[in-house]
């Protein structure tokens, strides 16, 4: 029997979408299941306030009833895969995260300022995202954008070391080796705790999955199958 593996987008994104190359190249070593998450895609559940909380009950709820499995989360979901893991790791087998940071460094808030105000102006500046956004996820997506941006923006999700003491699933972090962010972040996990396993992805940036698809796939299957073969040991 293949093992299930929950496939957790990123912002404005669906399962289907930020994750093409695992769903195509994976599909003959896992179960594969893609989450849309409120207000995403074809999940009819709304985005609502606060979205972060809202979103990760709503998935370990989802998880609840589909049954126990490994993680991979992008972005956004993999900061729901994360808190997921330490509030109810009865629901997960392993944890694969990528396009990930415990918390913003002082040197990008002002970025994450300004790309704030910039997606809030998506309907003027950029048309055809919009338009984009609007196929992906109909009329509700600015809303569900907006509650999104107001989360990561003034209420990031952040994590302390204390916060991944309580970790007890095997995680590993998959960040792309162009964000200096994510690099620092990768260094910082190890540290904090044993249960985390860390790479770096070369030629890629935030979305390391989608960038290198062949070289990332690869390294999630090798620590699947050791976590799987530890687990039965």
């Amino acid at each position: 029997m293949k093992q299930r593996l929950y496939l957790i987008h990123g912002l404005m994104g669906t399962g289907e979408q930020h994750f093409h190359p695992q769903l195509m190249n994976l599909k003959d070593k896992f179960d594969l299941y893609p989450i849309d998450l409120p207000g995403h895609g074809s999940n009819q559940e709304p985005a609502a306030d606060p979205y972060f909380e809202h979103a990760l009950e709503w998935v370990a709820q989802h998880i609840r009833i589909q049954g126990k499995g490994h993680i991979m989360g992008v972005s956004l979901g993999a900061s729901i895969g994360i808190h997921l893991a330490i509030r109810y790791p009865e629901l997960v087998e392993s944890l694969i995260l990528t396009g990930y940071a415990p918390f913003i460094p002082q040197y990008l808030e002002e970025t994450m300022e300004k790309q704030y105000h910039s997606f809030l102006a998506i309907k003027e500046t950029a048309p055809e995202t919009a338009s984009h956004f609007q196929s992906l996820h109909g009329d509700r997506w600015y809303k569900t954008l907006k509650l999104v941006l107001d989360t990561f923006t003034y209420h990031y999700p952040t994590m302390t070391k204390v916060d991944f003491e309580k970790l007890i699933v095997p995680t590993l972090l998959l960040n792309g080796e162009k964000e200096k962010h994510e690099c620092e972040a990768a260094i910082l996990l190890k540290e904090y705790s044993k249960n985390i396993h860390i790479g770096l992805v070369p030629f890629a940036g935030h979305v390391a999955n989608l960038e290198q698809p062949e070289m990332y796939n690869h390294l999630v299957t090798t620590f699947i199958n050791k976590i799987s073969t530890l687990q039965q040991a």
